[in-house]
């Protein structure tokens, strides 16, 4: 039998790995989305030739908006699952000898991928459906106006400092483990970023996956709230003015059959595992709180 470790990164183009234009894509999305990260289907797609930069700079003007800013807040709104009230994870964290400080660096950081996620779920909801053709914007009698059409502003939040994403290939055997665990419990290909972004607090990894996401996530609740954020996506990407990405037809001369075939099904993948992510983190942070706090635009209203 092989000894294999526990777990390894699918592959990708991390950010300390992208370089040249890639890079400069990288750190355009960063700006225009006002976020800490990259997300994990970006790193995955980016292996594939031109993709990522032609899509992106289709998508970059409409993604840009308020309008497409206030779709990513109705995801967010709509990404809560109806339940019982979790476990506030604070007094366990104080038991294990967590400091006050620490759990709301803690909660700081799962502000930030709440606040990220459904901007992302809006990314790539715009590639997938341009991708086949259908409506990702550009089919509109009427432009966008007044404050729709606006710009959001340019650039990280105040404050707001790149994630540093764990890499599994350098994480011991129990952050290994629950990396695992969190990405088995949704039958996911892989540990999302947010989970390497956690991962350096593994023993609150552990407490969250048992008591706010492994009951949930492989239920019909769950599953009927990743459909209806995903619906939500899409009929606002209708709105954009112009195409939010670009078309396989479009670029056979640039990707193989099998590199369309590929990014086919990862577009289709990420799709939906993006919106199980979001619906999880925002799970995290209700734990802490409430609902209204999970859902609340932090960082550019």
């Amino acid at each position: 039998m092989l000894d294999r470790p526990i777990l390894a990164k699918f592959p990708q183009v991390d950010h300390h790995q992208a370089s040249g234009d890639l890079a400069k894509v990288y750190e355009d999305i960063h700006n225009t989305l006002r976020v800490p990260w990259v997300a994990f289907g970006i790193r995955v797609m980016s292996q594939f030739p031109n993709f990522i930069p032609e899509a992106w700079a289709a998508l970059k003007p409409q993604i840009s908006t308020w309008y497409a800013e206030d779709g990513a807040d109705l995801v967010r709104l709509n990404s809560i699952v109806p339940g019982p009230v979790m476990p506030n994870p604070t007094p366990k964290l104080l038991a294990m000898g967590w400091k006050e400080a620490e759990i709301e660096e803690l909660k700081t950081s799962l502000d930030l991928l709440n606040y990220g996620n459904p901007k992302y779920l809006i990314l790539i909801t715009a590639f997938n459906e341009a991708w086949h053709e259908r409506n990702a914007g550009g089919r509109n009698s009427t432009k966008l106006a007044g404050r729709d059409a606006e710009l959001i502003p340019y650039g990280l939040p105040k404050g707001v400092k790149k994630f540093h994403l764990l890499d599994p290939d350098q994480a011991d055997a129990r952050t290994q483990t629950v990396l695992r665990d969190v990405r088995d419990a949704s039958l996911h290909h892989g540990p999302a970023s947010d989970y390497r972004v956690l991962g350096r607090w593994p023993d609150y990894l552990e407490l969250a996956l048992k008591d706010s996401l492994q009951p949930v996530v492989l239920s019909a609740e769950y599953d009927e709230t990743a459909r209806r954020i995903r619906r939500i996506a899409r009929e606002h990407v209708k709105g954009f003015d112009k195409v939010g990405g670009v078309a396989w037809r479009d670029m056979t001369d640039k990707l193989s059959p099998e590199q369309v075939a590929g990014l086919t099904g990862l577009l289709f993948m990420y799709n939906r595992f993006i919106a199980d992510i979001t619906i999880a983190i925002i799970r995290l942070k209700q734990a802490f709180t409430n609902a209204e706090d999970a859902t609340e635009n932090k960082y550019t209203t």
